[in-house]
């Protein structure tokens, strides 16, 4: 599974899905120390230019590895 990142999104109603997204798609992981940091939230930047916003980001950055 090296090859895939498992990221965790928020839906609409407060729900929880989990996605697996290629490694290459990912430009940049990022989180707000004072917004996302407490929550364990982060953005990723993927190399198309699209945001989103991902909870669980420990389980995202343990999952690159």
């Amino acid at each position: 599974m090296g090859q895939f990142v498992k990221i965790t999104l928020r839906t609409e109603g407060g729900n929880h899905t989990c996605q697996w997204v290629d490694i290459d798609s990912i430009q940049q992981l990022s989180q707000d120390s004072q917004v996302q940091w407490p929550n364990n939230e982060g953005t990723i930047l993927f190399a198309d230019g699209t945001l989103v916003d991902v909870i669980g980001f420990n389980e995202t950055i343990e999952s690159l590895k």
